[in-house]
């Protein structure tokens, strides 16, 4: 019998040991997001719980900024190949990790930024994190032709 509850409960430890995240660092609530910690994983990456301990944004990211710096409600997050994407206030990836370099919005024009390609080509991408304009041009090019291109 002692056995058996022995064997029991180094059983359910194992089990429970493994069902959690572990994390590194848990960060500040609030700070990002009010119900939100910025948590850092074991392994060096960023996600978010919340206030419960529930994961919302899976610890996959090299870097994330505070939200509303470049949209608002949006956070540029950087991928652990160096890349930049962003993800919204709940948490989804809107525009994905793709890019070299992503320039302000409204720098340009209205609502769209300049994206860099890995390849050193740019393009465009809206408030909604649309690809409007595929990333092929060089930077003065579509610097002096964006509005053509949209237009296309």
């Amino acid at each position: 019998m002692i056995k058996n509850l022995l064997t029991l409960f180094i059983c359910l430890l194992f089990v429970n040991g493994f069902s959690q995240n572990t994390y590194k660092k848990v960060y500040a609530t609030g700070v990002y997001k009010a119900d939100w910690a910025l948590v850092k994983s074991i392994n060096g990456l960023y996600g978010f719980i919340d206030t419960n301990g529930k994961e919302i944004v899976t610890p996959i990211y090299k870097k994330i900024e505070p939200f509303g710096v470049f949209q608002p409600n949006w956070a540029l997050v950087k991928s652990i190949n160096g890349l930049y994407g962003f993800i919204d206030s709940n948490g989804k990836e809107v525009v994905s990790p793709l890019y070299s370099k992503i320039l302000p919005f409204n720098e340009l024009d209205k609502n769209i930024a300049l994206v860099k390609s890995i390849t050193g080509t740019y393009g465009i991408i809206d408030n909604h994190g649309n690809i409007i304009v595929q990333t092929l041009y060089d930077l003065e090019y579509i610097k002096k032709n964006y509005k053509t291109l949209l237009n296309q």
